[in-house]
C-alpha cells in the first residue's frame, strides 16, 4: 500500500514568517550564511539557525561548507517552483495602496528567480522570444525546446548555444504578473547574459535587479521598454 504524500509536513515547515522570508531571499539562487538570513527574516542568528535545521529537515534547504562558513541554498529548482507558485496564490502582506515602492516596486520590474530572470522584464523576453518562434507557448510548468539561436537578442547577448543539463525552456509561473517567464537552462543563460553584458545589475540586499542605461538602450533596441 503506497501511502500519501505528508504535504503538511512541507507546508508546516514553510508556514512560519521568518522562514518563508528565508525561502523568498534564497530565490536569487544564491548561498547565504545563516547571519545573513537572519537580517532578512529580522530574527536573531541563533533563531535564524533553528528556523534553518527546519527547512533542511524538510528538505527545502541544503547547506554546505565553505571554509568557516556555512552556506545554505534551496534544494533544488523543484522547490523553487513549490516558493513560485505559493508566492501567486498569496495575498500582498499589506493592501496594495500601502506597498512602499522601495522593495515592492523593483521586484515587480525585474528579479532573479532561482538563476533566471522573473518581473516585468522576464515576462517581456518571453514574450519576444515567442512571438518569434524561438521558443512555443507553454503553460506554467511544462517545457520546451529552443527552436533556433537565430534571433537579434540572442545575437546580442552572445547567446548560440546552451550548456547545463535539465530541460532547455521550462514555463514558470510569475507571481507577480500572473503569467508565465522563461526558466530552464535558457532562462538561466539569459540572467547570466544580461549579468555578463551589463545589461542589468543586482540590487544589493535582495533579488530585485537594476535595468542599466545601457540596458534600456540596447532592450530598446529590440521593443522591449
Amino acid at each position: 500500500m503506497v501511502a500519501e504524500p505528508d504535504i503538511a509536513a512541507v507546508a508546516q515547515a514553510i508556514g512560519e514568517p521568518a522562514r518563508a522570508a528565508m525561502l523568498l531571499q534564497l530565490m536569487d539562487g544564491d548561498a547565504h550564511s545563516a547571519r545573513a538570513l537572519a537580517t532578512v527574516a529580522g530574527v536573531a542568528p541563533s533563531t535564524a539557525s533553528t528556523h534553518l535545521r527546519r527547512l533542511c529537515d524538510a528538505g527545502l534547504v541544503v547547506v554546505t561548507d565553505a571554509g568557516r562558513q556555512r552556506l545554505h541554498r534551496l534544494a533544488g529548482a523543484e522547490v523553487a517552483q513549490l516558493v513560485e507558485a505559493l508566492a501567486a496564490l498569496a495575498p500582498p502582506r499589506l493592501p496594495a495602496r500601502l506597498q512602499p515602492d522601495p522593495p515592492s516596486g523593483p521586484l515587480l520590474r525585474a528579479r532573479a528567480c532561482y538563476g533566471h530572470l522573473a518581473g516585468q522584464l522576464g515576462i517581456d523576453l518571453a514574450v519576444l522570444l515567442r512571438k518569434d518562434d524561438v521558443v512555443d507557448e507553454l503553460a506554467p510548468g511544462e517545457t520546451g525546446v529552443v527552436r533556433t539561436f537565430d534571433h537579434p537578442l540572442l545575437a546580442a547577448l552572445g547567446i548560440t548555444e546552451l550548456r547545463g543539463t535539465g530541460p532547455a525552456v521550462r514555463a514558470c509561473l510569475d507571481w507577480s504578473h500572473g503569467t508565465a517567464h522563461i526558466a530552464g537552462v535558457l532562462g538561466t543563460t539569459l540572467l547570466t547574459a544580461l549579468l555578463d553584458e551589463g545589461w542589468v545589475r543586482r540590487r544589493p540586499g535582495g533579488r530585485a535587479l537594476r535595468v542599466t542605461e545601457a540596458g534600456r538602450r540596447r532592450l530598446g533596441e529590440h521593443g522591449i521598454g
